[in-house]
């Protein structure tokens, strides 16, 4: 959460917004890892995590932006 506090600090998303987006990638994340568990934790976590890494990279900020254009766009 405050990952998306600091990157949202200037935008018009509301705080269930910012709510929702820090929980979306929080259990994308607990979903991956608790998958990578049942599985028996064979696949090497160094190249799960890296792969998770590439994956949010950059799409944190462009999920602030989508919201904040919604919000926007909605008060205008």
């Amino acid at each position: 959460m405050n990952v998306v506090e600091e990157k949202a600090e200037d935008t018009s998303i509301s705080e269930e917004d910012r709510r929702f987006i820090a929980d979306f990638y929080k259990y994308s994340f607990v979903g991956l890892m608790l998958d990578w568990i049942k599985q028996g934790m064979k696949d090497d976590y160094v190249d799960l995590a890296h792969k998770i890494s590439i994956t949010i990279h950059g799409s944190l900020t462009h999920s602030i932006e989508n919201f904040s254009s919604l919000s926007e766009k909605e008060n205008s």
